[in-house]
């Protein structure tokens, strides 16, 4: 609180040749506006466009078991290893989602597909 006996002013430099800044402020982090669309475009590509049900979810888990489990003989050992856990992981993925609906020949297949 200025006091009214104190007779000291601020005064502010004015430069009327000065840049002014215009734009946003700077962001916390580094990313560029174009790689921040770019992952926006990438997050709304990857919702689901309709609503989905059961066979669409059992037929894109086996589909994602099939394209892990294909051409494990020309994999190394360690690799094929890492795949075959993905997919297992896959079917745990797919028993979760569709615990309450399950059809038991669905579970069956896609267990035989990851067990053998």
């Amino acid at each position: 609180m200025k006091h009214p006996e104190d007779q000291r002013t601020i005064e502010l430099p004015l430069d009327p040749n000065r840049a002014k800044k215009r734009g946003r402020p700077p962001k916390d982090d580094a990313m560029s506006d174009a790689e921040r669309a770019r992952r926006y475009r990438a997050r709304q590509r990857m919702l689901p466009k309709d609503e989905w049900n059961y066979e669409h979810v059992t037929e894109q888990a086996r589909a994602e078991i099939g394209r892990l489990l294909g051409g494990l003989a020309d994999k190394p050992a360690a690799e094929a290893e890492l795949m075959t856990q993905w997919a297992y992981g896959m079917f745990l993925l797919w028993d979760r989602v569709t615990a309450q609906v399950q059809r038991p020949d669905d579970r069956r297949q896609l267990l035989a597909l990851v067990s053998g």
